[in-house]
């Protein structure tokens, strides 16, 4: 087994492992096997020693505090990047991923490789991208209750090759059902405490401000979930009350956590943009980092566009909960247009999904600030 970081978190109960919380056991017949000294050091599985596994490594790795199947290659990363995606329901959530993850593996010209780390991780993506991308459907909704699987994927950075060698991060993305972040959920509530970053997703036709402006045509096509009227309101301060308490915060001191505060179906509110920097072509990739110009300018188009048309408790929760040099506010469209019918859509072409992942890296240092 590699040397593990001290940030390597299981990512199903997200206790930190260190090398005594994590057995070793043959993956044909399950018996456990221990590593000796020098296998320890030249990073070796040990063998298992049941005759009829011909010697086979016992390469399955099982946490040792809830009992899960670790990915095999789980602690060989040179980064581990963690993020939560929230939302009350009807938000999108499940259509951003997709069409962000889909972006970030068929996009010409991206230096990195992504690719999953589990079985579990490929089906679900391979059912919600032929779902938009081939049958032409939103994504449907996470079942409430459920315990959220995390998504496990590698990213090999091809910017940062050095002859043999290339830099391979770890990334788990935590995605829950809307109406348990709507009250966050216990069964989500460690996963926000394991994010280095989160990603708090708002539809803007539930916010009733921005609602009395749309066409009927278009909020009946919308996936946008019926809510009462401080429904986004609400998540963030209970998100915020949730933070505080687990992490021992003071009630009157602002969250010093990096948030990207992302409105999707940002195509649907088009009319009242025009012709501002959010409605352009995203510049990050084309210049090769995070064009802090470009995200200062959508970032203030889009409090200034809140304030237009009255949504104060929304931007009030954001301002008297999280620091405001941690938070950066997205404007993104998983379709790219509305749908054309109730649970069908036109040609999926994203609209800006990657920016908020590429602040993320910024964050990291994996992508230059420009």
């Amino acid at each position: 087994m590699a040397f593990l970081h001290s940030d390597v978190l299981c990512p199903y109960c997200l206790h930190e492992l260190r090398p005594g919380d994590v057995t070793l056991s043959c993956p044909l017949c399950g018996s456990e096997a221990v590593q000796t000294r020098t296998e320890q050091m030249l990073h070796k599985s040990p063998r298992c020693k049941n005759k009829a596994c011909h010697n086979h490594p016992a390469t399955t790795r099982t946490c040792t505090f809830c009992g899960s199947t670790l990915p095999t290659d789980l602690f060989d990363y040179v980064r581990y990047l963690r993020f939560s995606v929230l939302g009350i329901t009807g938000a999108g959530k499940s259509n951003f991923l997709t069409t962000m993850l889909h972006e970030l593996r068929n996009t010409a010209g991206i230096p990195w490789v992504l690719s999953p780390m589990d079985s579990a991780t490929m089906l679900r993506f391979q059912e919600h991208d032929q779902a938009v991308y081939k049958r032409q459907e939103p994504v449907p909704q996470t079942i409430p209750g459920a315990p959220p699987e995390p998504q496990q994927w590698k990213v090999k950075d091809k910017n940062k090759m050095s002859g043999t060698r290339i830099p391979t991060y770890s990334l788990t993305i935590f995605d829950g059902a809307g109406e348990d972040c709507e009250h966050i959920d216990p069964a989500i509530s460690r996963y926000i405490n394991g994010s280095r970053t989160l990603f708090i997703l708002i539809d803007p036709l539930a916010l009733p401000g921005i609602a009395a402006n749309i066409s009927e045509e278009i909020l009946s096509r919308s996936t946008t979930a019926e809510h009462h009227r401080s429904a986004s309101a609400d998540m963030v301060e209970g998100l915020a009350n949730y933070i505080r308490s687990s992490c021992g915060i003071s009630p009157g001191k602002l969250i010093d956590r990096d948030v990207a505060v992302v409105f999707t179906k940002i195509d649907a509110v088009r009319e009242s943009f025009g012709t501002a920097t959010v409605m352009g072509p995203s510049p990050h990739l084309r210049m090769g980092g995070f064009v802090k110009a470009d995200a200062d300018a959508v970032d203030a188009e889009i409090r200034d566009w809140l304030e237009r048309a009255g949504e104060t408790i929304f931007l009030n929760a954001i301002d008297t909960n999280f620091r405001r040099g941690k938070v950066r506010f997205f404007g993104v469209s998983s379709f790219g247009h509305p749908p054309t019918g109730i649970g069908q859509l036109g040609k999926v072409i994203p609209h800006r999904v990657l920016d908020p992942m590429l602040w993320m890296l910024s964050k990291e240092n994996i992508v230059p600030v420009i």
